[in-house]
C-alpha cells in the first residue's frame, strides 16, 4: 500500500510538472501571437484563459497543502479500501487543467491559422515574420517618352518588398486589393493594432491631401483628423491598411517612402485618372503629394529631362497619341 501511494504520488507531481510546462510554452506563444496578430477578442480571451491557469495552479498548491494537513496518509488508504466513491475534488480540479489547456491549445491553433493566413506562411515556413528590414530603392527606368515614362511612374510591376510576406503583387491588383483591404484599423477582418504613436503617424500620413480614393468616391484624404476613415470603399480600405502594416512593420521607413507605397496602390487602381494627373503636373513641374510620392527616387535632373519630354509632345501628333494610349486605359480596377 505504501509503494502504491508513492506511485501515486510521483504520478502526481509529473501529471502536475507537465500542466506547468505546458502552460508555460502556452503562454509564451500567446505573447508572440498577441504581437502579431491584430484581433482584439481572441487575444483578450486567451489571456484570460491564461489567468485562469496560473490562478488554478496557485489554488492547487495552496489547496494541497491544506488537504494534507487536515488528511493524514492513513486516512487516504483507509478510505482507498472502500467501495469506489465520486472523483475527489483533487480529481476533478486535475480534468480542470486538462480542460482549460486543451482549450488554450484550441486558441493557439485558431491564432495559428489566423497569423498563417496573415503572413502567408508556405510550406510551413517562416515566410513574413522578417519584417523590420527597409524597403532597397529602385530607380525607375525612364526612357524619354512621355507615354512610356508615364506607365512607368504610375503604373508599378512585380512585387513589393512587402509582397511576400502579405501574398500580394502589383501584377495582380484585384487579388491584392481584398488582401491588404482586410488590413484596414476600421473595417479590415485583420485590423492592424497601432500604438498611440503610430496612429499620429497614420492620420498624419492619412490626412495628407491627394492620399485618398477621390477618383472613386470623391473623399480627398484617408481619414479624418481624429483618425476616423474618411472613406468606406475598399480601395480606401486597402490604402488606409498598407499605410497601417508599413508604419506598424517598417518603422524605418520614412513618411514620404510610406506614401509612395500607396500611390503605387492608387496608380494601379485608378490607372487612366493618375496618368493624365501626372501628364498635366509635369507639363507645369509642380505635383500634388500622390505624384510627388511616385518620384520620391527621380533625381532633379531626370525631372527636368521628363518635363521637356513632356512639353516636346505638344504637337497635334504626339499629343493625340499620349491622349489615345491614356484613354485605352480603365478608369478603375477592382470593386468600389
Amino acid at each position: 500500500m505504501a509503494h502504491e501511494t508513492n506511485d501515486d504520488a510521483f504520478l502526481e507531481k509529473v501529471i502536475l510538472f507537465l500542466i506547468v510546462v505546458v502552460g508555460a510554452v502556452l503562454v509564451f506563444n500567446q505573447f508572440q501571437f498577441a504581437k502579431l496578430l491584430p484581433n482584439i477578442a481572441i487575444n483578450a480571451v486567451s489571456f484570460l484563459l491564461i489567468l485562469a491557469l496560473i490562478g488554478l495552479v496557485v489554488w492547487l498548491f495552496l489547496s494541497k497543502e491544506e488537504h494534507e494537513k487536515h488528511h493524514p496518509h492513513h486516512e487516504v488508504h483507509e478510505h482507498a479500501k472502500k467501495e469506489k466513491m465520486p472523483l475527489s475534488f483533487h480529481e476533478k480540479l486535475s480534468w480542470g487543467f486538462v480542460s482549460l489547456i486543451a482549450v488554450l491549445i484550441i486558441f493557439n491553433q485558431v491564432q495559428i491559422s489566423q497569423a498563417s493566413a496573415l503572413l502567408n506562411f508556405k510550406g510551413g515556413g517562416l515566410t513574413g515574420l522578417t519584417l523590420k528590414t527597409s524597403s532597397a530603392k529602385t530607380p525607375l527606368a525612364l526612357t524619354g517618352d512621355p507615354t512610356q515614362d508615364a506607365l512607368a511612374v504610375v503604373i508599378p510591376r512585380g512585387t513589393p518588398f512587402y509582397g511576400e510576406a502579405l501574398g500580394v503583387s502589383f501584377d495582380d491588383p484585384i487579388r491584392s486589393l481584398e488582401i491588404i483591404a482586410q488590413l484596414d484599423p476600421s473595417y479590415g477582418r485583420n485590423k492592424v493594432q497601432l500604438s498611440q504613436e503610430e496612429k499620429e503617424r497614420y492620420i498624419k500620413i492619412g490626412t495628407t491631401p491627394t492620399m485618398a480614393c477621390e477618383y472613386c468616391c470623391g473623399a480627398t484624404t484617408l481619414v479624418f483628423k481624429d483618425g476616423r476613415p474618411a472613406c468606406g470603399c475598399k480601395h480606401s480600405w486597402a490604402m488606409r491598411g498598407v499605410a497601417a502594416y508599413l508604419i506598424k512593420n517598417y518603422p524605418d521607413l520614412s513618411d514620404e517612402e510610406i506614401m509612395k507605397e500607396i500611390a503605387k496602390w492608387k496608380g494601379l487602381f485608378f490607372p487612366k485618372q493618375m496618368i493624365q494627373r501626372y501628364v498635366q503636373e509635369t507639363q507645369t513641374g509642380q505635383y500634388t503629394p500622390d505624384i510627388a510620392a511616385l518620384l520620391l527616387d527621380v533625381d532633379e535632373e531626370k525631372l527636368k529631362d521628363m518635363k521637356a519630354a513632356v512639353a516636346s509632345s505638344g504637337s497635334a501628333q504626339s499629343s493625340n497619341d499620349v491622349q489615345a494610349s491614356i484613354s485605352d486605359l480603365p478608369s478603375m480596377v477592382g470593386g468600389c
